[in-house]
């Protein structure tokens, strides 16, 4: 006969005990759980007090004071009869306050909303954590009574969808990465410099607004990004049909005037020899060609310039100004002969500055 283990009842009584606490405690985590989207920022109203408007309120109060009746004012108006009655002897016509107070007063949340402009302003971007610990250690340091989380140091996040909300001019945004050598190199001095240089030349050649153009390339992948479709629920994945699953990026480089003329772009594609298979169906008039990594270089610069010569047909009478960044490839000794033979004048924006003065970057390249 097998022999049968018996489990004492103390130890029965403490596994019971063990058990119970765990699943209470699982339920406070879950009840704090509902909680938190329930009551915080999630929170939606249910009772119907206080539902009058400040607008309301003084439309009550007047009709009290041209005679007529407390009772028969409130109910018409849908407010309890002591508001009125306490609101015309405290002489209060604001309208109805059903929270507490924030935190902070209306003057030290905006000097944390400068804060984080400011911050924002010198590329160092506040997050939602970062705001929230600046907002608890702001209390702490300024003795302001707060509900926030000690153990974690933290703000709560209702506060900051409350503050988000108090202050539109602040917002989710994603940063574009942007390097050290750009934010040190856009300075007031190099864009003095640069726009006193284009001011400088049109006053000499008195440009007009078809003489000025812009010239930028930018980067166009050969496979299009899907854009977002109807699915089914339930599906982790969904495909969507393409030439490449990862393509290849082609140079395409843009010649707009500021009166909004432009001139048929170039391509540059990533491959050895030219073929005229890849100039099928492309615009009119645009210049096709070729390097090895798909950018362009000095031969093919050359060869832009020369197509720009084609298009606009400058002379001494007629110059034209191109604004371009300062690329080592815009800069030759044939381009500089043949830009001068041709009354065409350039003036180069400050290195690491194109972000924000390149207008192509700014307008087009950018939407």
């Amino acid at each position: 006969m097998a022999h049968q283990q018996t489990v004492p009842a103390e130890e029965t009584s403490r596994v019971s005990c063990n058990f119970g606490q765990l699943y209470f405690a699982r339920s406070r985590v879950m009840l704090r759980l509902v909680t938190e989207l329930t009551i915080g920022r999630y929170y939606k109203r249910i009772n119907q007090e206080a539902k009058w408007t400040q607008e309301e309120l003084c439309k009550s109060l007047d009709a009290i004071k041209s005679g007529r009746k407390i009772g028969g004012v409130s109910r018409a108006f849908g407010i309890h009869e002591t508001i009125p009655r306490t609101r015309m002897k405290a002489k209060n016509t604001e309208g109805p306050k059903l929270r507490s107070n924030p935190t902070f007063s209306t003057e030290q949340e905006n000097e944390i909303r400068d804060h984080v402009i400011t911050m924002a302003k010198l590329f160092y971007s506040i997050t939602c954590i970062q705001l929230r610990k600046i907002a608890f250690e702001y209390a702490e340091a300024n003795n302001i009574a707060n509900n926030f989380d000690k153990s974690s140091r933290l703000a709560g996040k209702d506060w900051l969808a409350l503050f988000l909300k108090r202050n539109p001019s602040i917002s989710m945004r994603k940063p574009k990465a942007t390097s050290i050598n750009r934010i040190q190199t856009f300075n007031e001095e190099e864009v003095n410099a640069y726009f006193k240089n284009l001011e400088n030349v049109f006053e000499k050649y008195k440009f007009i607004e078809g003489q000025v153009f812009n010239v930028d390339e930018t980067g166009i992948n050969t496979v299009q990004k899907p854009e977002r479709i109807l699915a089914p629920k339930g599906v982790k994945q969904i495909g969507g049909a393409t030439s490449w699953e990862s393509g290849k990026n082609v140079t395409v480089i843009c010649c707009f005037s500021a009166a909004g003329s432009y001139i048929p772009p170039t391509f540059i594609f990533p491959r050895k020899r030219m073929s005229n298979l890849l100039s099928k169906g492309g615009p009119v008039g645009a210049m096709y060609g070729c390097s090895v990594n798909g950018w362009s270089n000095e031969s093919l610069f050359f060869e832009l310039i020369q197509h720009i010569q084609n298009n606009v047909k400058s002379t001494i009478d007629d110059p034209v100004l191109l604004i371009l960044d300062n690329h080592s490839s815009h800069v030759s000794i044939d381009i500089f002969e043949f830009c001068k033979k041709h009354s065409i004048f350039t003036v180069t924006i400050p290195p690491h500055n194109s972000h924000k003065l390149q207008p192509l970057d700014v307008t087009s390249f950018s939407s």
